[in-house]
């Protein structure tokens, strides 16, 4: 009876990341020539490296290279500047580094203190090269460079060498993270060091105690540079726990039990340790818990920031935190309250507007003039556009394969295997942005999961020799 409930679970999941990968695909649109000519060039490259390029650890080493070229060439021609939250984290992490603590006197490190861990990570580096972008900058492509190489070995892993070695490539190609190489975001980092924590989990062919607290720890350390590790825990837990069902040894729930066990002892260490430093008094915590559900909840501006709530609630936030918490609970409630009808209604809005947008370009290009020329006779603002349509039609490319990759697997006999983990990830990160709030540049760590899944068409359609 277990065992059968084990499948189903596995199979509901799976069909419910393939409605999710339907809905994405049905709210997106082809907007110029640009979009099916890139879709055709991405379709290209996918099956030239099918064909053509053999995995191995030259492919990997190639990946890595040519995805950190492709980053440092966008950070030494774009020369982004650190805007908004990432300019607040930086002066911070410039004062750290000189050994002074003013930018606690900032109540953004009161109400959201767990982005102390990322100040304390740049700080490291300011003190060790100094205050130039280009150090943090140079991490990021390194960050980015071993992306691409898990998405190479989480697809080998779940769909096969030669279907890795394609998909590897494409997402090696993939520009929207490149956007974003000389921004000092955290998701660069944070990306990384979950989607090496799912990594650790998955390889090998069974489970072992070092890589199941292993993984617990590196997806700790992902959520500590940005908090959304819960989201690929419980992706692993859900799975060991689907794995156990489905008449595995009973030792395997220990296992998924000794993954929390780690990411939350990791966490409050973490912790623990940014308040022992003097760091932040305040630790890790997130003081403003309910903010993100407030923007996330509102029907006018369809879950995305706006000012309104901001200087409803944010500003007034430092002179009583306790009050406005309660105010913002409050909101939510009545938020809440409209009925399903217009939450679901919602909830559509904003996956159009997450998962149907263009990328978000205002973050890298955002300090150069529009009007002035990119390349001879090509304007700033032109380029942007041309950017934004052929990377749109890798996305759509890549969710496209990812549906197929969802639907090839309800038909396997193999329901609670390694393959499920990326489904999960999809299911879980997709639901969670129908409540919180939205934005495009949000996409990106989702984005190393599609590739994955894309993987598991590829490997159904095309026999490797």
């Amino acid at each position: 009876m277990l065992s059968k409930t084990g499948r189903f679970g596995a199979r509901v999941c799976t069909v419910v990341a393939l409605l999710m990968c339907a809905v994405i695909l049905l709210q997106n649109r082809p907007y110029s020539l640009a979009v099916p000519l890139a879709v055709a060039a991405g379709a290209a490259v996918l099956w030239l490296a099918f064909r053509f390029v053999k995995p191995g650890r030259g492919t990997e080493i190639g990946l890595f290279l040519v995805r950190f070229a492709l980053a440092l060439g966008f950070i030494l021609w774009l020369e982004s500047q650190p805007v908004q939250d990432f300019d607040t984290m930086y002066r911070a992490a410039v004062q750290l580094a000189r050994g002074d603590h003013g930018y606690l006197q900032d109540t953004y490190f009161f109400n959201w203190a767990y982005q102390s861990a990322f100040v304390a990570y740049e700080a490291l580096v300011i003190r060790l090269f100094g205050e130039s972008l280009l150090p943090l900058q140079l991490l990021n492509a390194l960050w980015m460079a071993g992306t691409a190489v898990l998405v190479y070995r989480i697809a080998g892993r779940v769909a096969g060498g030669k279907a890795a070695v394609a998909v590897g490539t494409l997402y090696t190609l993939y520009p929207a993270p490149l956007f974003l190489a000389g921004v000092l975001t955290n998701q660069h980092l944070s990306v990384f060091l979950l989607y090496a924590g799912l990594y650790v989990l998955m390889s090998g062919r069974g489970l072992s105690w070092p890589r199941t607290v292993g993984a617990g720890v590196l997806i700790a350390l992902g959520n500590a540079m940005r908090p959304i590790g819960i989201i690929p825990l419980l992706a692993c837990v859900i799975w060991l726990v689907l794995r156990a069902m489905t008449g595995r040894s009973w030792k395997t729930l220990l296992h998924g039990a000794a993954a929390a066990a780690s990411y939350f002892l990791c966490g409050i260490l973490l912790s623990a340790l940014i308040v022992g430093s003097g760091i932040n008094p305040n630790g890790l915590a997130n003081n403003q818990p309910m903010w993100k559900f407030v923007v996330g909840l509102n029907q006018e501006t369809d879950g995305r920031w706006n000012r309104a709530d901001y200087e409803r609630f944010i500003v007034p936030s430092a002179d009583d935190p306790e009050g406005v918490d309660a105010a913002m609970r409050e909101e939510v409630a009545q938020r809440l309250s409209v009925g399903p009808g217009k939450l679901a209604g919602l909830a559509m809005r904003k996956s159009s507007a997450m998962w149907a947008g263009y990328e978000d370009l205002y973050w890298g290009f955002g300090h150069l003039d529009p009007e002035e020329d990119a390349l001879p006779r090509i304007s700033w603002n032109s380029l942007q556009l041309l950017l934004a349509h052929v990377e749109k039609g890798l996305y759509l490319l890549a969710f496209a394969l990812a549906f197929a990759g969802v639907l090839c697997r309800l038909t396997r006999k193999e329901k609670v295997g390694a393959d499920l983990v990326p489904v999960l990830l999809l299911c879980g990160y997709y639901t969670v942005h129908l409540i919180v709030e939205v934005q495009v540049r949000y996409r990106y760590f989702l984005m190393p999961c599609v590739f994955i899944l894309a993987a598991m068409a590829l490997t159904n359609w095309w026999k490797e020799e």
